[in-house]
Parts: structure tokens; C-alpha cells; sequence
């Protein structure tokens, strides 16, 4: 009976020796799991200090996406269009979409400069589109996000315009101006391409279109202009109208 009792009891010690070292193992265990971040805030802490001993703060990490993504937002970004360099966070585009567009593969290669351009773009840029001949046709009425579903939406819009109609730009142009006026962006570019000066409707409208962009422009946002083939008419215009509105002039030959 005795020798039963002992052979109990050294069971129980032993069981209880075993459950114990196993709880010590797991206490000890998530001890060092917790001691782990706090190990490496302390290196942190140690890299960030001068060369004095004195600490300073520790290094920055980032936390949610970023610690400085304000800073990223409103970093302008480049595009490339038609071999030139615009530099800015929002880009409105103003597109000539008139009859002789069509002529000599114009508008095929317009349709490629601004795919390549909207795709470069990231998603913390905004934009828009119109396009003018006789009348003057919006893909967004305010500024929209650089994102891939704004882009795929964007980019059908223009592959499927097709030139016809007079060169009705100042219309187009300042419903432009109307939509980058909305836009909260610090560095909002205009880009206007046309192959010609503004006749509409058979009349040379050039005097008044620079007028009445130019007053449009009362947040004086850059006009860059594209200028598409030779006609010294056309040059004059565009050359013009971006020196009115801070912006620059390129001549593309088609």
C-alpha cells in the first residue's frame, strides 16, 4: 500500500516538474516576444543619436503608406507629348478635333501622344480631356483622378473621336480653363493643340479667341500649344496665345 502511495505521489511530482518547465518555456518564450519591438525601437533610438550621446529622436519610419505622403501628392511629375517635357500635378488637355485633323494621319497620331501621356501619369495627378471643332465635346467636367479605371475611360473617349467641322477653339478652350479652375493642384498645366488658327464657321476668330481665353484665364495657369503643320496663320496664333498665358510653343511637322 505504501509503495502504491510513493509510485502515486513521484507521478504527480513528475507531471507537475513537466507542467511547470513547459509553463516556464512558454512564459519565458512570450517574454521574448515582447521584449523583441522594444529591442528594436532601442536601436532605432541608438542610430538616431549624435555623435555626443545625446539623443535626438528616433529614426522616421513610415506608417500608413508613408510619413510623407502630403509630400508626395503634390510633387509635380513629367509627361512626354510630342517630344516635349510638361512638368505639373494636373493636366487639362484641349485637343483639335476639326476636318483637316484627319488629314495626313493627324489625329491617329494625336490619339498616341495622349495615350502615351495619360498612362505615364500616376494616380495622385488629375486631368481631363475636351476636344472642339464646330462644337466642343467634355470627357469629364471637373478634374478627375489619375487612376487605371479614369485612364481606360479616358483614353476610349478620345481613341473615338473623329475629326469633322470647323476650329472652333475658344470655346473649347475656356471650358477647359473652367474645368482646371477647379482643381486644387498646385502646378496645373493646359496643354491646346491645333493644326490651325480659330476660324469657325468660316470666320477668322483669332482676335477674339485670344481675348476671350486670356480673360478666362484669370487663375493665370500656363497654356502650353501644340502646333500641328506649317500654316504661318496658325503659327502666329499659337505662338501668341502661349506667350499671353505663360506657357511655351512647340511646331510639330505632320
Amino acid at each position: 500500500m505504501n509503495a502504491s502511495r510513493n509510485s502515486t505521489a513521484s507521478g504527480q511530482a513528475e507531471i507537475s516538474r513537466w507542467f511547470f518547465s513547459k509553463r516556464f518555456e512558454a512564459t519565458w518564450l512570450h517574454v521574448l516576444l515582447l521584449m523583441i519591438p522594444l529591442l528594436l525601437m532601442s536601436s532605432l533610438w541608438l542610430f538616431s543619436a549624435q555623435g555626443d550621446g545625446t539623443y535626438v529622436r528616433p529614426l522616421d519610419m513610415p506608417s500608413g503608406g508613408g510619413g510623407h505622403a502630403d509630400d508626395d501628392e503634390n510633387a509635380p511629375e513629367t509627361i512626354i507629348f510630342y517630344g516635349m517635357n510638361y512638368e505639373g500635378d494636373a493636366f487639362f488637355w484641349c485637343l483639335d478635333k476639326s476636318g483637316s485633323m484627319g488629314w495626313g494621319g493627324a489625329m491617329e497620331d494625336l490619339k498616341q501622344e495622349v495615350t502615351g501621356a495619360v498612362l505615364s501619369l500616376s494616380p495622385a495627378a488629375e486631368f481631363s480631356v475636351v476636344a472642339f471643332s464646330t462644337n466642343t465635346v467634355v470627357w469629364s467636367l471637373t478634374p478627375k483622378p489619375a487612376r487605371l479605371a479614369e485612364k481606360v475611360a479616358a483614353l476610349a473617349w478620345v481613341n473615338a473621336l473623329t475629326p469633322d467641322g470647323w476650329t472652333c477653339m475658344a470655346p473649347a478652350a475656356v471650358q477647359t480653363l473652367g474645368i482646371c479652375n477647379m482643381s486644387s493642384k498646385q502646378y496645373r498645366q493646359i496643354i491646346l493643340l491645333s493644326d490651325g488658327a480659330p476660324f469657325c464657321n468660316d470666320v477668322d476668330t483669332s482676335t477674339q479667341a485670344l481675348s476671350e481665353i486670356s480673360l478666362a484665364n484669370w487663375q493665370q495657369v500656363p497654356i502650353h500649344t501644340v502646333f500641328i503643320g506649317s500654316d504661318t496663320a496658325g503659327i502666329d496664333f499659337m505662338q501668341t496665345l502661349a506667350a499671353m498665358n505663360q506657357g511655351t510653343f512647340h511646331i510639330c511637322d505632320n
